[in-house]
């Protein structure tokens, strides 16, 4: 599924360090339930970066915008301690 996508096959390096991310996202989140604040975790999509070596689906343009769409969202409309990909939260890694 990955690689069809053009991800690399093999960063666990990176893949770990996310991990940690959402994890302590998850752990912001519950801290800062009910005080009118979200913490999320967000995935542009493959991105052409330098990191990526210019390869990617999404130009940097889109995956800033797509970002800011979500940061402008008001806390009530936007659930918190979630893994979101793109605009939408992802339900499999958000239950982790």
């Amino acid at each position: 599924k990955w690689e069809k996508q053009g991800w690399p096959e093999n960063w666990a390096d990176y893949a770990v360090s996310k991990m940690a991310l959402n994890a302590y996202s998850r752990v912001l989140a519950r801290h800062y339930d009910g005080k009118k604040l979200s913490v999320n975790c967000f995935c542009p999509g493959f991105t052409r970066t330098s990191m990526t070596g210019g390869q990617g689906t999404r130009t940097t343009d889109e995956a800033a915008a797509t970002v800011a769409k979500l940061v402008l969202l008001p806390p009530e409309k936007l659930t918190s301690g979630k893994f979101y990909i793109c605009l939408q939260p992802t339900k499999i890694i958000s239950k982790l």
